[in-house]
């Protein structure tokens, strides 16, 4: 998924700059990598918001267009005001096709596990993972089948497609579990009777 996003170079030098420019309803922006020296940049929030929206599913790129020069690259880091959620700052990382990178995936968790039909609920444990390769060979998506699960069942990394890439994390990394729905009355301890003091005559 590729998104075009226009971008002004900033001349942001005090704290009082940024908070202005936020209220403008920019987002304050760095665009390096690929040999280039950082550019500090400004996005529109609300156009962006949009792009962002939508690629919650899958990787996506941001053709981001300074002064009529266009740059194929990936969000790389951001700040999110954590009342608000609004992004205070983001970083966008030039793509090198000879280079490699590290990216944030989502997975995609196709199908009904079996184990939901016998009771169980499934837990996600981790909705991203980290894939380092070269950009050229970034996946298009990454998808894990759960309709063989059962109740006790357990996927790791390990379990995801391989390819040209590699994935960061270890792959006994669990990603998704099936518990069965009374697993948490199970393990509370049982209440025990209320004791009753027997009156003194």
């Amino acid at each position: 998924m590729i998104f075009t996003l226009n971008a002004e170079i900033r001349n942001t030098k005090k704290k009082s700059d940024l908070t202005q420019l936020r209220a403008a309803g920019l987002i304050p922006v760095v665009l390096y990598g690929g040999g280039m020296e950082a550019l500090k940049l400004s996005i529109k929030e609300n156009e962006f918001q949009k792009c962002y929206k939508k690629s919650f599913t899958e990787l996506a790129f941001y053709e981001l267009n300074v002064d009529g020069k266009k740059y194929h690259t990936i969000l790389k880091d951001k700040q999110i005001h954590p009342v608000r959620r609004n992004f205070l700052h983001m970083d966008f990382l030039v793509i090198d096709a000879d280079s490699t990178i590290e990216v944030e995936m989502p997975v995609n968790y196709n199908g009904e596990p079996i184990g939901l039909k016998e009771g169980g609920f499934m837990d996600v444990v981790q909705r991203m993972v980290r894939v380092i390769c070269k950009a050229t060979d970034i996946p298009q998506s990454i998808d894990l089948d759960v309709s063989d699960m059962k109740v006790g069942d357990t996927k790791h990394i390990s379990d995801l497609k391989q390819g040209i890439w590699n994935y960061k994390d270890a792959d006994d990394v669990t990603l998704v579990v099936i518990h069965a729905k009374n697993v948490a009355d199970a393990e509370k301890p049982a209440e025990e009777a209320p004791v009753v003091e027997k009156e003194e005559d």
